[in-house]
């Protein structure tokens, strides 16, 4: 593999000769989201993903389970079956699917760099479904508000789409309002590869995930991830 893999997120900008400014999504970088709701979905169902969410998060990016277009992610159904994908959906629609969702270790070196003041901007960016949330996702506003939003310079952008086929995506965004910024944290490869063609000066960061890795562009820094301890009380 030709690209760069860094351990720690922290570690890599924690000697930053100036604050930065940062363009991060949510989904997979801070919180879990495809392998958390698939494990609320088959928690009974032990060959699907194990039965404790740290191992199963590990073991499913291990293996190319899900599919990406420039406006999201998805599994792959010919891997779990019509009525496993159906149960997941829903449960990644559900009113509470944030609330008790563990938090990623890239969330808890982002939070060192801000206590340390080492951020001057952090933008949550991240899409949501306007079929599902025709105001906007009232699930990522709370979350956001009661985590990284206690922090003056920490604010939440929502991109709404109504197809995964067409119309403006997040690449979108960050090429009308941040082209300035430092650096972009994205777990989705069209994303990144966008920002990588057309930002140069932007670090285009993302999560290493084995099996997405080799989709990649080749500018693209990939940071190792796991489950964090990181709780709502350390923000």
């Amino acid at each position: 593999m030709s690209q760069n893999i860094v351990n720690c997120l922290y570690k890599h900008f924690e000697n930053t000769p100036k604050k930065l400014k940062i363009v991060c999504d949510w989904d997979e970088v801070i919180q879990s989201h495809e392998p958390y709701a698939l494990y609320l979905a088959t928690k009974e169902k032990s060959d699907l993903l194990s039965n404790s969410f740290e191992k199963g998060f590990k073991e499913f990016w291990e293996e190319k389970k899900v599919e990406y277009s420039p406006y999201g992610s998805k599994l792959k159904e010919e891997t779990f079956g019509k009525e496993i994908i159906e149960k997941q959906k829903a449960i990644k629609n559900s009113p509470d699917l944030y609330k008790n969702q563990p938090f990623l270790t890239i969330a808890k070196e982002l939070l060192k760099l801000i206590k340390e003041n080492k951020v001057e901007q952090l933008i949550f960016l991240s899409a949501y479904d306007k079929r599902k949330f025709p105001n906007e996702d009232p699930r990522k506003q709370k979350i956001v508000k009661e985590t990284f939003g206690k922090f003056a310079n920490c604010s939440l952008q929502l991109i709404g789409f109504t197809s995964e086929i067409q119309g403006a995506n997040k690449a979108d965004w960050i090429k009308a309002n941040a082209s300035d910024f430092d650096i972009m944290i994205d777990d989705n490869p069209y994303i990144c590869q966008s920002i990588a063609e057309n930002i140069p000066n932007i670090n285009v960061i993302t999560p290493y995930y084995p099996a997405v890795a080799e989709q990649h562009h080749k500018k693209v820094l990939l940071v190792k991830t796991s489950v964090s301890d990181l709780k709502k009380e350390s923000f």
